[in-house]
């Protein structure tokens, strides 16, 4: 299953809680629509992975947090994968679309190991990524599904960000 729809303003919320403004692709807390505050913020547990497979990678990914700190982290005991809300900034999309192929590429991959094992019909994860639009607006794909499934969301990225 696959759902678009309209997100808050990434910039506005960033600059209003002081946090690091992204320049290409950031992880963002779950909860980043509705925090009042940093000490709010809730990662997923797969954050940490997902910036270390980037960051193994050469995928440069910048962290809203400011150095040292770091936030909460969620831990779902599940069978399904829940992976971070991944923010690709209309910078990041106009002068490197690969990035968008090699990022979500690292995540499809990791999975194939990580479901290794399990019944196809199993298999379970989510996903959501925030595109930030040239006009400065922002657009949210919910993904849900077998992990086969995210090489979509490429493609449904671009045709977002190539929206007038």
């Amino acid at each position: 299953m696959i759902k678009v729809e309209d997100y808050i303003d990434v910039k506005k919320t960033i600059e209003k809680l002081g946090c690091n403004s992204p320049t290409l692709v950031a992880i963002l807390p779950r909860n980043f629509a509705s925090a009042k505050s940093r000490d709010e913020f809730i990662h997923e547990d797969s954050t940490l992975t997902i910036r270390t497979l980037w960051r193994q990678s050469g995928i440069t990914e910048t962290p809203i947090e400011q150095e040292a700190e770091s936030f909460s982290i969620m831990v779902e005991e599940s069978f399904e994968w829940v992976g971070p809300l991944i923010l690709f900034t209309a910078t990041a999309i106009t002068q490197n679309p690969q990035l968008v192929d090699v990022s979500i590429g690292v995540i499809a991959n990791y999975l194939t190991d990580w479901f290794k094992g399990v019944r196809k019909s199993e298999k379970n994860a989510k996903l959501d990524v925030i595109v930030e639009k040239e006009n400065g607006l922002y657009k949210r794909i919910h993904y849900e599904g077998s992990p086969e499934g995210l090489k979509e969301i490429p493609k449904i990225v671009r045709s977002i960000h190539d929206e007038p």
